[in-house]
């Protein structure tokens, strides 16, 4: 990857993922199916350093990888950072840098579209978990990873799919080889760069096809995992996740799902006589659609997808749900802004709040 900038973000956050069978992407309990679809490609543990790195341009950001127990290399001492990595390969990575979360059982259309392709493979339990996150490939597992299709999913790693809204009808021409009427290249490609997760090249390109090697990814990861520990910064206790979560996930389903509110005034309406803890600022945000005769409503989030948290302020914090919102929707993230005194009782108000 001879980028433009090679200043990468210092890792914040200590790398203690383990990647069991080398970049096959294996997950532990698995060797036996793996051994059959890698075969030479087992791993073994590494001393951080690998016999064909040395010289190589992220030579630090595998030896450091290595020590951290984020990758592993070959019996022969190799890594092969060459070596394309794989789809599958690429989202087994992305799931051991993401934090924990439950996830629930996808739906037909995705396990229709997305999971059946992985059906029976090593990396299935790995779709279907991140397919509750609306972290999904659009290609086949064994298809070479590509900058294009890195670009969104460490968006949607990252919970900020949405940063791309910010470059839709622009004119601006960041890269020689993405024209601004590709909207669909431009508002993945152009938030990623923004980010400082992928750049260009010398020549002014950004190859959008071109596919990602083991050591490229390494980095991506390497950046992932930074960018989102700048991101989502503060101190956020468990408690104060769990108590965070429970705030929005109640007020959501009640009135989504309980009273089964359709319509703005009604919702207004409801707050008031209920005496609910939420800002008109919340409700704006959030339920402006019910304000049209006929709308349709990308689905909330079921609040057992990709959470992350945040303390902007004294009292503020921020939560932001990636998960897939169904067919109509598709990978989406969503924010929230929340205040509290104590850090026990929130209340939901307005980014502006």
């Amino acid at each position: 990857m001879q980028i433009q900038s090679r200043r990468f973000g210092k890792i914040t956050t200590v790398w203690t993922l383990v990647l069991s069978i080398a970049w096959t992407g294996t997950a532990l309990g698995e060797w036996n199916q793996a051994q059959a679809q890698a075969k030479q490609e087992v791993a073994v543990a590494s001393t951080g350093s690998f016999l064909d790195i040395k010289g190589h341009w992220a030579a630090k950001e595998m030896e450091l990888a290595a020590r951290n127990g984020l990758i592993q290399g070959f019996p022969d001492g190799t890594f092969q950072p060459e070596k394309t990595v794989t789809q599958e390969q690429f989202l087994a990575l992305v799931e051991r840098v993401l934090p924990s979360y439950q996830g629930h059982e996808p739906d037909a259309f995705v396990r229709e579209t997305y999971i059946a392709k992985a059906s029976g493979r090593w990396s299935e339990q790995t779709y279907r978990h991140l397919a509750a996150a609306g972290i999904m490939t659009t290609g086949k597992p064994t298809d070479g990873m590509t900058r294009m299709e890195a670009a969104r999913l460490l968006l949607a790693a990252l919970g900020h799919q949405s940063e791309g809204e910010k470059y839709r009808g622009t004119t601006a021409r960041f890269f020689s080889d993405l024209s601004p009427e590709n909207e669909h290249e431009v508002m993945t490609v152009y938030p990623a760069y923004k980010m400082g997760l992928l750049f260009g090249y010398p020549d002014g390109t950004f190859r959008p096809k071109d596919t990602i090697t083991r050591a490229q990814a390494v980095v991506l990861l390497a950046r992932l995992d930074s960018k989102r520990a700048e991101l989502f910064p503060g101190q956020v206790t468990e408690s104060e996740k769990t108590a965070m979560t429970d705030a929005v996930a109640a007020f959501v389903r009640d009135v989504m799902d309980v009273k089964k509110i359709r319509r703005y005034d009604d919702l207004v309406a409801y707050v008031k006589q209920n005496k609910r803890n939420v800002s008109e600022s919340f409700l704006q945000e959030h339920f402006s659609f019910m304000k049209y005769e006929i709308y349709d409503f990308v689905r909330f989030p079921q609040f057992n997808e990709l959470l992350y948290f945040a303390k902007i302020g004294t009292n503020k914090y921020r939560l932001t749900v990636q998960y897939y919102a169904g067919e109509l929707g598709g990978s989406v993230d969503k924010t929230f802004y929340l205040s509290s005194l104590d850090g026990k009782t929130f209340r939901l108000i307005g980014k502006d709040e």
